[in-house]
């Protein structure tokens, strides 16, 4: 294929009128130069707007690594060590390092990497699918870390100390875009903030309320029913315990984690997972409880009812047994509470335990969102609940709308 000739006639014949060498003036030849420079792009939109000619680059979308680093870099974040062992993108404090050092479980792949079409790392793939989902817009509005990046920005010494409207504006494109802003973005981004200062704040989500609990007690055998229940005050590495290390100076061994657990120190510190009834009906009980060594006399555990005491009671060495309640009445509020001492002495008392509550009937004037079917102790198990997140200002929604904006997340 032949390129088409791009020089005209009338360029050709102007060439040695701007020649120094023949009379021209040496400043002409540059000026001449920067005229077309401006001219060219315009009419080669003109003649070829579909680009067959690749007269530029073509309009190519980031992929997640580049959005994210991006992201980071605009809100001054951006760690630029290289090297070193590869790190969780998705918990929490959000990791600053460059996705490239991001840790990948083949096996659990987090969702955010499948909704921007990362490569299956389990096979061979010679290119990315680009695909463009809803799931793409709604990480944008509602990521927590896209939130972060936001307030960042905004937080930024050459943003923040900017008192004026405009000046801070035109900072915020220069950061994002790498150009000022035009009067009408001025203009549009003015009137965004006056709008969006002036709307109320959101309402607070209701909390969620968990029906299991996570702590420590004592079972008391005369009356056949738990004597003291104290929750456990710290959350650590996905397990309830009594400090930040685990055995605790005060607490002890007691721990509880989402598939089992391990007993107290003593039978005042029995590892006790608590479940509050949300609503009156009748539910069944499952589960399978293990010791797996031998070391040691082995544990106990029960199952206690607030309204009808003990339920069943297991002592078991290197075994295991199914703890099984197949009908059980409850009323709003009673509690079920699955107990482990350590039998009679403190040795290798760490135990599985998974109890699976079942509701038999959907009751009278319960409402879909307070029903649940089923609680199982391992899929509903969770640390303390997180604050609700704080409302964004104005200037931080204005910054979050810019960086979901196509120029941001496009290269052209």
């Amino acid at each position: 294929m032949h390129a088409p000739e791009m020089r005209s006639g009338k360029t050709l014949a102007l060439t040695p009128a701007l020649s120094p060498g023949r009379g021209g003036d040496i400043r002409r030849p540059a000026e001449f130069s920067s005229s077309l420079a401006r001219h060219r792009p315009a009419s080669a939109a003109t003649v070829d707007p579909e680009n067959r000619l690749l007269w530029h680059c073509n309009r190519e979308r980031l992929d997640f690594e580049s959005m994210r680093d991006s992201l980071l870099a605009v809100s001054g974040e951006l760690d630029m060590n290289a090297g070193g062992k590869p790190v969780e993108l998705f918990k929490k404090p959000s990791a600053l390092r460059r996705t490239v050092y991001g840790f990948i479980d083949r096996q659990f792949l987090p969702g955010v990497f499948r909704v921007f079409d990362f490569a299956n790392p389990d096979m061979h793939n010679p290119q990315r699918l680009d695909t463009t989902v809803p799931q793409q817009a709604l990480f944008f509005m509602n990521s927590p870390f896209v939130v972060e990046r936001a307030r960042a920005l905004t937080s930024r010494s050459e943003v923040a100390a900017l008192r004026k409207p405009k000046q801070r504006i035109q900072d915020l494109y220069r950061l994002i875009f790498q150009r000022p802003a035009t009067p009408r973005q001025v203009e549009l981004g003015r009137r965004f903030l006056t709008e969006a200062g002036s709307l109320p704040p959101p309402e607070p989500p209701k909390p969620v309320v968990s029906p299991w609990q996570y702590g420590f007690g004592e079972y008391d055998e005369q009356t056949q029913r738990v004597k003291s229940f104290v929750p456990l005050p710290h959350f650590v590495d996905e397990s309830w315990q009594g400090g930040p290390k685990w055995p605790d100076e005060k607490l002890g061994w007691v721990r509880l984690t989402a598939e089992g657990g391990h007993a107290g120190n003593d039978l005042q510190h029995a590892a006790i997972r608590r479940w509050t009834a949300p609503h009156d009906g009748v539910v069944s009980v499952s589960g399978t409880l293990a010791h797996e060594h031998k070391e040691g006399d082995g544990i106990r555990g029960r199952i206690v009812s607030s309204r009808a005491g003990s339920l069943g009671s297991w002592t078991l060495h290197n075994d295991k047994a199914e703890t099984k309640i197949e009908s059980l009445e409850v009323k709003r509020g009673d509690t079920i509470d699955f107990v482990v001492d350590f039998n009679a002495n403190l040795n290798n008392d760490d135990f599985k335990w998974v109890p699976v509550i079942k509701s038999k009937e959907q009751p009278t004037g319960a409402s879909s969102g307070e029903y649940a079917g089923e609680w199982n102790a391992k899929k509903d198990f969770s640390g303390p609940p997180e604050p609700p997140p704080k409302p964004l200002s104005a200037w931080e929604k204005y910054a979050q709308v810019l960086l979901l904006s196509n120029e941001f997340m496009f290269v052209d």
